[in-house]
């Protein structure tokens, strides 16, 4: 059968009706929550939720290291003057005006290097949602505790302040990166609050350093841990919280 033909009228009718401006579509769901595009993946999702329940084990993993090894019998420590780092060392000896005596070294260094390597790789996990500099600024920060856990304070100084930098400074500097300039739209919330504790962080690691010591090696060390800890708690939190959502 060949096409039946249409007349003028009929042609006109059967034309789309003109708009006054650009179509607009319908949002995916993840669109309109403000999640990044590549989340509508199943696996990405899986991934991020896997990444984020990685990060709060290993800081869970952190928090019992540091305990046991401060309620081993015999080990000296003082909040406010030792550095985690003390913890790691295998003598008691003096250093820079402190005690240090920790007999649970051996299981501490074993602690922290599971936590960098769990945070490293659960960091990769979240890249979708937190973005190469942010996700990869953590990866660092785990292989900065690996470094530090390796390489203990007492005979390897010069490279175990390596590891800390890398555990500290950088990934303090990926959240302030990601709230000045959040790379995925995940990470426009929230800027407020990661830029003011990555600041804070940034602004002790620089107070250690730079004579004269606003508060004790110790205190400034506890100061910038507690908000790097804080941030990942939080973001990492929102992942899960939006998942069960």
């Amino acid at each position: 059968m060949g096409a039946v033909p249409l007349f003028p009228d009929q042609v006109e009718r059967a034309r789309p009706a003109p708009t006054d401006g650009p179509v607009r579509r319908t949002p995916w769901p993840h669109e309109a929550e403000g999640l990044p595009e590549m989340t509508r993946s199943p696996v990405s999702t899986r991934r991020s939720v896997l990444g984020a329940a990685g990060v709060l084990t290993a800081m869970l993993l952190f928090a019992v290291t540091v305990g046991a090894a401060i309620h081993t019998s015999g080990t000296t420590f003082v909040w406010s003057v030792n550095m985690i780092s003390d913890l790691g060392d295998g003598a008691c000896r003096p250093r820079d005006g402190r005690w240090i005596c920790s007999p649970g070294s051996a299981a501490f260094n074993v602690g922290l290097l599971l936590t960098g390597v769990l945070l490293g790789v659960a960091a990769l996990c979240l890249t979708a949602r937190w973005g190469r500099w942010l996700a990869g600024s953590v990866a660092v920060m785990g292989l900065g505790l690996v470094v530090a856990a390796v390489f203990p304070a007492g005979d390897t100084g010069a490279v175990h302040l390596a590891g800390v930098i890398l555990a500290l400074v950088v990934p303090a500097g990926g959240l302030l990166l990601s709230a000045v300039r959040p790379e995925t739209s995940w990470l426009r919330r929230g800027r407020r609050t990661r830029g003011t504790l990555a600041t804070v962080a940034l602004l002790f690691c620089a107070e250690n350093r730079i004579p004269p010591a606003l508060v004790q090696e110790g205190t400034g060390q506890i100061i910038i841990v507690s908000c790097l800890l804080l941030a990942l708690l939080v973001e990492s939190v929102r992942v899960l919280a939006t998942r069960s959502g």
